[in-house]
């Protein structure tokens, strides 16, 4: 299966290549009467399935050999992320490097009316590069994540009752008394495990991470697309909106995830070893309980 697959990525490669090749080719060649802008915009769209495509095939490459892949070291340290997470954790980054201040200043310095230092269409451009990156990572985390089998981020059917409970634990307590009052929990209820992944990154940061980069994600495609397809007035009207509202909260999230992570040093390390050290394992609410960490990890390999 992982040799079909290895197979699989190969032939995706050699396709991006051949068709990246063909659309900066068919660029270049002046055909068109295009300006810079427009031309990197159907770059762009010629591209994006290319990117998505090969997301798919390293996803399910990575997802392949996930669990045969030890969740515990001799030392004690436990696995927290797998190779395949920490590279797509860090190429996504690099989207949001270059796609966040491009797409910033496409509408503050047309709102400051100040004009950039660098022709509008590299902006533009670099604006692209970064949002490809980001589509070729959430390919491969869907089909990393439907390979592997891996749904430790996700919150179990008919335990959300129990997870909010635990969540009001990693919380203040003067936010959590008034959240268990507006939820009706009872925080005489002992608290349960929280497993690999904090209650805070499974109740609140993954489903919002989801939703703002769902929704920057087809808001993006809406937009790009208007040259491909005629896009209604009002709808690209409201795809605009939103797209600069889930770039928005995109920082906010970003911030929130440094806050969360920064405080708590081991996972920052997990993301570039991708094992959280023997020594926070017992301590941290993210790792499994010691006693059972190998049957509970087996096979989460994120």
């Amino acid at each position: 299966m992982r040799i079909l697959t290895l197979l699989l990525v190969l032939a995706g490669l050699g396709l991006a290549v051949a068709g990246v090749a063909t659309i900066l080719g068919q660029a270049s060649a002046g055909a068109q009467p295009w300006s810079n802008e427009l031309s990197d915009n159907f770059v762009f769209i010629k591209a994006m399935p290319f990117a998505l495509a090969l997301g798919v095939a390293v996803g399910l490459l990575g997802g392949s050999g996930a669990r045969r892949r030890a969740a515990t070291r001799t030392d004690g340290s436990v696995r927290r992320f797998s190779r395949t997470s920490i590279l797509l954790h860090w190429l996504i980054t690099l989207g949001f490097v270059l796609a966040l201040p491009t797409g910033i200043w496409q509408y503050l310095g047309g709102i400051l009316d100040v004009t950039a230092p660098v022709p509008l269409y590299t902006i533009y451009r670099f604006h692209y590069i970064g949002a490809t990156l980001i589509l070729f990572c959430l390919a491969a985390f869907l089909s990393y994540s439907w390979m592997s089998g891996d749904r430790s981020l996700l919150v179990p059917r008919g335990q959300w009752s129990s997870h909010l409970r635990g969540l009001m634990e990693e919380l203040p307590r003067s936010i959590a008394r008034r959240l268990a009052g507006l939820l009706g929990i009872d925080l005489r209820e002992p608290a349960p495990a929280a497993g690999r992944f904090t209650f805070y990154e499974k109740v609140v940061s993954f489903p919002s991470w989801s939703f703002v980069l769902t929704l920057i994600t087809l808001t993006g495609l809406v937009k790009a697309g208007r040259f491909v397809v005629e896009v209604p007035g009002l709808v690209l009207f409201i795809s605009s909106t939103l797209h600069v509202t889930a770039m928005v909260l995109i920082i906010l999230k970003v911030l929130d995830h440094l806050r969360y992570t920064i405080a708590r040093w081991p996972l920052m390390v997990a993301i570039t070893t991708g094992w959280l050290p023997a020594r926070r394992a017992a301590d941290e609410p993210i790792a499994a309980e010691r006693s059972g960490s190998a049957a509970a990890l087996h096979g989460s390999d994120t």
